[in-house]
């Protein structure tokens, strides 16, 4: 099993998360990601940027464990709420693992993270399109057929709000975020309604 410390050395805080991703695998650190544009939240709507955390995985398929337990350990949600976080985030992680550059030897995916009033956000950033099959994060046309092109549609379908953003440094991110469930107060009217 794996755990989550934080490891103070150096001059540097990291975030450590130990996942064994087979038997024979050794625990590994997620890097912490201190650029301001990769800590900065996606706003829709006009204010000041907020500061979230966020770190860097390898990019491969079996380090979305690593980034399902740093998102469980960085984000207080109800069950119901962390499992739809839990599955966007690791739709788009491996997605960027199989179409962008980020899945290539050496390649990283930043997984940001960020509480917003009302809602929580998640980004996830790429290194850039597969310069062979240049693409960009699109909405496929629906095919019931076929074994892949669903995360977005389940994104689309399951986040409040969502997007993409293109970097200048040809770095891409696709975004998510989810309302918090409303509490009802009994005897105030219009509140949990």
């Amino acid at each position: 099993m794996g755990s989550v410390s934080a490891i103070r050395g150096g001059g540097r805080d990291r975030l450590a998360v130990a996942a064994e991703c087979s038997p024979d695998a050794k625990p590994f650190l997620l890097r912490r990601v201190t650029a301001p544009d990769d800590r900065a939240s996606v706003m829709v709507e006009p204010s000041r940027k907020l500061v979230g955390h966020a770190v860097a995985a390898p990019g491969q398929p079996v380090y979305a464990k690593a980034v399902r337990r740093y998102l469980r350990a960085l984000v207080s949600l109800p069950e119901r709420e962390f499992a739809l976080v839990e599955l966007l985030a690791t739709e788009l992680f491996n997605n960027t693992t199989q179409h962008s550059r980020s899945g290539e030897p050496g390649g990283e995916v930043v997984v940001a993270v960020f509480q917003l009033p009302g809602r929580l956000q998640v980004r996830v950033i790429d290194a850039g399109p597969d310069l062979e099959e240049f693409t960009v994060p699109h909405l496929r046309p629906w095919d019931a057929d076929a074994e892949e092109g669903r995360g977005l549609f389940l994104v689309a379908a399951e986040a409040d709000r969502w997007g993409t953003v293109h970097h200048d440094d040809g770095r891409t991110s696709v975004w998510f975020e989810i309302d918090h469930a409303q509490e009802s107060r009994p005897g105030v009217p219009g509140e949990g309604w």
